[in-house]
């Protein structure tokens, strides 16, 4: 699964449940559609814009309450990154939601 930022710049990848980055840094891992941190904070949730196939987005509104924190995963080695795919076409979204990993 690919991930994007709301300006539509490709930003990382999943695999096996943990979130890289476009260099195959480790960010943190996905439980069902919420994203953790390596040290166990909430970061945001994973979203998919309708009509954007295979493209998903970590969202976060600024002002609710995050999950309670998980225990930390300690750290992963860098993977391979995958080939990135292109950049594609901004979205709006909502003055209350925000990019997760640009905060």
């Amino acid at each position: 699964m690919y991930i994007y930022l709301s300006n539509g710049f490709y930003f990382g990848f999943v695999s096996n449940g943990f979130l890289y980055s476009r260099d195959g840094v480790c960010l943190g891992w996905i439980e069902g559609v919420y994203v953790w941190d390596m040290e166990g904070k909430f970061r945001g949730n994973v979203v998919e814009i309708t009509g954007k196939a295979d493209s998903k987005y970590i969202l976060r509104k600024r002002f609710g309450l995050p999950p309670i924190s998980r225990p930390p995963k300690g750290s992963m080695d860098p993977i391979t990154p995958i080939t990135p795919p292109s950049n594609i076409k901004p979205i709006d979204l909502q003055v209350d939601v925000i990019d997760a990993f640009t905060q």
